[in-house]
């Protein structure tokens, strides 16, 4: 079983990435993928997709090129790589797990938008000036899967963010919000004939003890592990 995840550009913060999926599935293999390496070709050898954290995608993909001066960390070759990645794996009907900058980019590839600047544009900050962790509660939205997966947990979740979803992507239906409004998590809307798909804006990586992080580790991997199984006999 191959699970691709996203470079972070950050070595620490990809290996926390990579410890909290092995905390689940220390057997699988782990490949890197980023614009540096030009590897989008390693999607066909994938069994699931984790979209993982970092800075903001280019404004104009959701027709906002006149934010540009409101984000931060633009890398617009690795945003076309990923849009790329993404097309394949739902081609491929891999099963994804989007986290953070990754909810945002999946939302964006599905045609989405996102709030520029969270503080600026009238919600609470959800980021602190030293990178500790804000913490808050999780509205969950009843009967979605993450609902099922949180299974009556009083979920409280850290917050690393300036931006998040604004107009949902085709398809997306919102899971749970923070008490200010701001989307924390989507889902497929129409979950029936479509592969898995988890969007939290969240970083369950750095809470791995957290019980809602070990089971959406969980949930992922056994559904990688489902697709490997069903697929095995065409490779």
């Amino acid at each position: 079983m191959t699970i691709g995840v996203t470079d972070t550009f950050s070595e620490d913060k990809y290996e926390q990435y990579l410890r909290w999926l092995q905390r689940t599935a220390p057997e699988a293999e782990y490949r890197k993928l980023s614009h540096v390496l030009a590897n989008a070709d390693a999607v066909e050898l994938l069994d699931g997709l984790v979209l993982t954290g970092g800075g903001d995608i280019h404004p104009k993909f959701y027709e906002r090129d006149n934010a540009l001066a409101r984000v931060r960390g633009v890398e617009e070759l690795r945003d076309g790589f990923e849009f790329e990645l993404i097309d394949r794996a739902l081609d491929r009907d891999l099963p994804i797990l989007g986290v953070c900058r990754g909810m945002q980019t999946m939302n964006v590839a599905l045609g989405g938008s996102l709030i520029i600047d969270l503080p600026t544009d009238g919600f609470k900050e959800h980021r602190t000036a030293d990178a500790s962790a804000l913490m808050h509660p999780l509205g969950i939205v009843p009967h979605s899967m993450l609902h099922l997966l949180a299974g009556g947990l009083d979920a409280s979740v850290n917050s690393f963010h300036h931006q998040a979803v604004d107009r949902l992507g085709r398809g997306l239906l919102r899971t749970a919000i923070s008490t200010d409004g701001v989307v924390e998590a989507a889902e497929w809307a129409l979950k029936d004939d479509m592969p898995f798909l988890l969007l939290v804006q969240w970083h369950p990586e750095r809470m791995p003890e957290d019980p809602l992080s070990e089971r959406i580790a969980q949930i992922f991997i056994r559904e990688a592990h489902q697709y490997h199984h069903d697929h095995q006999h065409h490779s």
